[in-house]
């Protein structure tokens, strides 16, 4: 099997634990995720499976939508509703409008301190792994991007519903307790929902139940997307066999060769990502526009998938 499921995670289920299931499912089958969705959240995990797993680090950069609910007034160590409280202050009941624009502040470029219960590696460790045993490391900020961010309901005075679309590397966590921090008040996410990660949607989330397996394998078939569906917005290329060789060998095809030959959607742009299709429409996998200084722009294989 070749493809990407675009799964349901539901609360209380590792994003390890969902990719152990799967190849449960499909024991021949190579399974990976497409982003960590924390345990306590729900909502879309895209899964991919066999050739699909090629594309990991390009599902990583994909943009996502959460809806996330702020907590004012009380701040925990893991930054949500898990954590030991470690301040309380008693918010009070704020203007809607000066919320949302406080909270509209937030768009745009910001920087986060990874929290210290976060997977990512410092010195060969999970961060989770040290905050566990009481050690807290430093940690380097990071930017990241919101692209937006809105106020959906306000229940005052603690409890703020917001909207998230963001860059990957973007803690809902951390946004939450960098705004509690600039109303003054401290907070923390009690509640996240993942809606979107690129094209794929909470509306066509894949339940597994764990019930039947036959049942899940089914459903699971049913529902597997294919190897391009994460790409299908992007502009991308045509090309004849010869020139999907070249890609295939490693050779570098020109871009004044490949105007003359194919169907080129866009222009080139240094670095830019493109799936690759033959002219009968097969999808080949993955190439990316490079810029030399003299030859000008050149197109090489990024992740091949056909053999």
């Amino acid at each position: 099997m070749n493809g990407f499921l675009n799964l349901l995670k539901p609360p209380g289920m590792t994003s390890h634990d969902a990719v152990k299931y799967v190849r449960k499912l499909f024991p021949k089958t190579k399974v990976g995720h497409g982003g960590t969705l924390d345990p306590g959240a729900a909502g879309v995990l895209p899964l991919l499976l066999g050739k699909a797993t090629k594309f990991s680090s390009y599902l990583m950069d994909l943009p996502k939508i959460y809806r996330v609910e702020l907590y004012l007034g009380i701040a925990t160590d893991t930054e949500d509703s898990s954590g030991r409280v470690i301040a309380k202050q008693k918010p009070i009941s704020l203007p809607l409008a000066d919320l949302q624009n406080i909270i509209a502040s937030f768009q745009g470029e910001i920087e986060q301190v990874p929290p210290m219960y976060a997977a990512i590696k410092q010195k060969g460790k999970k961060l989770y792994e040290y905050a566990r045993k009481g050690i807290v490391v430093e940690r380097p900020a990071r930017k990241v991007h919101i692209y937006s961010i809105e106020v959906l309901d306000y229940f005052p005075p603690e409890r703020v519903l917001l909207e998230v679309e963001c860059s990957k590397g973007t803690y809902m966590r951390t946004l939450c307790a960098q705004i509690g921090a600039i109303l003054g008040f401290g907070g923390h996410m009690s509640f996240l929902l993942r809606k979107a990660v690129g094209r794929f949607t909470l509306s066509q989330a894949c339940i597994l139940d764990g019930l039947d397996l036959a049942d899940d394998v089914l459903r699971a078939e049913q529902a597997l997307l294919p190897p391009d569906f994460p790409f299908r917005d992007y502009e991308y290329l045509l090309l004849e066999e010869k020139e999907i060789k070249k890609l295939m060998q490693g050779q570098f095809l020109p871009w004044p060769v490949l105007r003359t030959k194919t169907h080129v959607s866009g222009k080139p742009v240094d670095e830019k990502i493109l799936p690759v299709y033959t002219t009968t429409r097969e999808f080949v996998g993955l190439a990316k526009w490079k810029l030399d200084q003299t030859a000008g722009f050149y197109l090489r294989a990024a992740k091949i998938i056909r053999t």
